[in-house]
């Protein structure tokens, strides 16, 4: 639910919205001016390595943070754990604490610090060249890591004219400097970025996706940023995660790799295709599968929350059942600033869409039973079961498991959540002031999207989060519960007792309404959080940060009741 966006979360974070020295000559063939942010081909003779750059230009654009001592001459590069030490007339550096040599006299032209090209490249692992006749950078297409630094050096530092030339067509078009000024929110929550701290490059079958982390003025933990890059090298998107507590997860003991392969996939295609993991039973078969679709927010495909990871303990545990798993990075996390500059999203767009779309995948797969495919909701994906079951036209789910998920209409479900939060919050004798102002939120927002005198053609001005206005009163006359009570198809509705964000009173509403349904199965679990893990203390969301898998009990229902299915 979007509960899992709360004050209670807000309070941690505080972002809403990371050898040797052979100076050898290096081909500018594969190199792209980072001026403008297009991999297109640089002509001219080859940039030789013992080109001599300015350090501050290079260094800042690669992340890296300079500090200057005017008494010593000599300047401070930290980038990460690298810590490089220059001095103007000198031809050995300090690197790390050991003394390496430069390949030539530190120089000072015109105020600024002049090193070999080579030099930087090895020392801050760059992949980068020199434009003498432009005196501009170039970087290889190859260096994703510089060009997501470099982007980030813009924004960092208002250039947003300059910052838009490294989007890919569809990004510049929806997002010119002037909005991208108003949308980047850094100095407002974290302050401007510092030095680098780490960068990581990693693939999925839709992005490139360069992770870096800063350290910033404003927080005292590192700021993260995902940059996302498309098949041309262009960004595609870009995410701030929330700043939040680091964590460790722990494997379930269930996990065993031999009895599952994984692979990656694509779900949809064009501009919001996502990509998402398939776990297939080892073994010849034509198999049943689950998809599984997530709560409110930007997910991962393992829908992780703090040091929880329950849709990849369901899909390893599953497993183990012969039975397949399908899940995917959730659109708001993937193509989360094109979502974003939607004003129209609806809950159909985050979260059915793509399921459907996922179910259409399976009916292709090699050893996929196509008559065997189940969804499973959690939270905001339980809420728009029966939606899905509406837009299923050629019938294609067998059956649906709904986890945790709200029965009743959205405005007033977040509220019953903001009532048990705080109810036992004050049993616990713990602080209840956060709880108490998203208490007040919700509530208003209840009120707002509950007054017929607003309509998705009429939002209300004063409306508590107004880019998010539509989503809330498109969907405001859809009750779950109430579509379910006229559909068919098996339906299995779990629930934990310990479930601060979907209250036990949810579930009791889905037995209510659907009681004159032969086809509903239904299972509760005494110590089971909302994230589907045992906790012996009373759930408030802290205990999300302590690592915990779902019980094996959970998965051998869900596996048995989609085992006894019968076509």
């Amino acid at each position: 639910m979007r509960r899992e966006q709360s004050k209670l979360y807000q309070k941690l974070v505080t972002a809403s919205l990371a050898t040797s020295l052979a100076l050898t000559a290096v081909s500018t063939a594969a190199y792209a001016e980072v001026s403008t942010g297009a991999k297109s081909q640089v002509t001219g003779s080859s940039v030789n390595a013992s080109e001599l750059v300015p350090v501050r230009t290079v260094a800042e654009a690669l992340g890296a943070l300079i500090e200057w001592d005017e008494k010593a001459r000599a300047a401070k590069v930290t980038k990460g754990s690298t810590v490089l030490i220059l001095k103007i007339g000198e031809k050995r550096a300090t690197l790390d604490g050991a003394t390496i040599d430069v390949g030539q006299i530190v120089q000072s032209v015109n105020g600024n610090m002049y090193v070999p090209l080579g030099f930087i490249n090895q020392t801050l692992t760059s992949h980068i060249g020199w434009d003498n006749k432009q005196n501009k950078m170039i970087i290889a297409a190859d260096d994703y890591a510089a060009f997501a630094s470099s982007f980030l050096k813009e924004l960092n530092q208002g250039n947003m004219d300059e910052a838009v030339t490294y989007f890919g067509p569809g990004l510049k078009q929806k997002l010119p400097p002037e909005l991208l000024k108003k949308i980047w929110l850094g100095p407002q929550y974290f302050g401007h970025l510092k030095q680098q701290i780490s960068s990581q490059v990693d693939k999925n079958a839709v992005h490139t996706n360069v992770t870096l982390k800063y350290a910033a003025e404003k927080t005292q933990v590192p700021v993260e940023i995902i940059i996302r890059f498309d098949k041309n090298g262009l960004i595609d998107d870009f995410y701030i995660p929330p700043i939040l507590p680091s964590v460790t997860f722990n494997k379930p003991l269930y996990d065993n790799p031999t009895n599952y392969e994984e692979k990656e996939v694509v779900i949809g295609d064009g501009e919001f295709a996502l990509p998402g993991t398939l776990t297939m039973p080892i073994g010849e078969g034509s198999f049943p599968v689950v998809v599984l679709v997530q709560g409110s927010g930007p997910h991962d495909r393992d829908s992780t929350i703090g040091a929880v990871k329950p849709f990849r303990d369901l899909a390893v545990g599953l497993a183990n059942e012969k039975i397949a798993v399908l899940r995917y990075e959730k659109v708001t996390r993937e193509h989360n600033l094109k979502v974003a500059l939607n004003p129209k999203f609806t809950v159909k767009n985050e979260t059915v869409d793509d399921a459907i779309r996922a179910v259409e995948f399976l009916k292709g797969v090699k050893g996929i039973n196509p008559k065997k495919i189940f969804v499973a909701g959690h939270s905001q994906g339980g809420y728009t079961i029966p939606m899905m079951i509406n837009e299923d036209k050629n019938h294609d789910v067998a059956g649906t498991i709904v986890l945790a998920g709200p029965s009743e209409k959205f405005p007033d479900a977040i509220v019953n959540q903001s009532e048990e939060l705080l109810k036992r919050l004050k049993s616990l004798r713990k602080p209840t002031d956060v709880a108490e102002q998203s208490m007040v939120m919700w509530s208003n927002i209840a009120k707002y999207v509950n007054d017929p005198e607003y309509s998705i053609d009429n939002l209300p001005k004063e409306f508590p989060i107004p880019q998010q206005a539509y989503w809330f009163f498109e969907q405001r006359n859809y009750n779950p519960a109430e579509v379910a009570k006229n559909q068919k198809g098996p339906m299995l509705v779990l629930q934990g007792d310990n479930d601060w964000q979907v209250p036990i009173a949810q579930f009791e509403n889905w037995k209510r309404s659907l009681q004159n349904r032969q086809d509903v199965t239904y299972k509760t679990y005494p110590k089971v959080t909302h994230l589907l893990t045992e906790y012996d203390g009373v759930s408030t969301g802290t205990d999300y940060y302590q690592p915990s898998n779902v019980p094996l009990v959970i998965i051998k229902d869900i596996a048995n009741w989609v085992k006894n299915f019968v076509l």
